[in-house]
């Protein structure tokens, strides 16, 4: 797994979003059940962004966004200090 860290909230969402709609080659439809090709997650902080979490190859990223993903100890850092909830569940569930 890999990360793709946004500086806004909103913005994994609405990239998500945009790559759904790339690879159905078609805006989404309201009958359409799906509407994000990636999972993404939000800080639970104002300052804290968002990050899409790419499973893949992320074949429909730019390179630009292909030259930005994170590891998983990058990711692990950010949700430490802006999910701290989530966190730690994540290290209960883990140890």
């Amino acid at each position: 797994m890999r990360y793709l860290k946004f500086d806004s909230i909103g913005g994994a969402e609405q990239r998500s979003s945009e790559l759904w709609e790339q690879r159905l080659a078609r805006p989404k439809r309201e009958e359409d059940v799906t509407a994000f090709l990636y999972p993404f997650v939000i800080a639970e902080t104002a300052d804290g962004g968002s990050y899409l979490l790419i499973p893949d190859e992320g074949t429909l990223l730019t390179s630009t966004e292909t030259d930005a993903l994170e590891d998983e100890s990058s990711f692990q850092q950010w949700k430490q200090t802006h999910q701290p909830v989530e966190y730690a569940a994540y290290l209960e569930e883990n140890s």
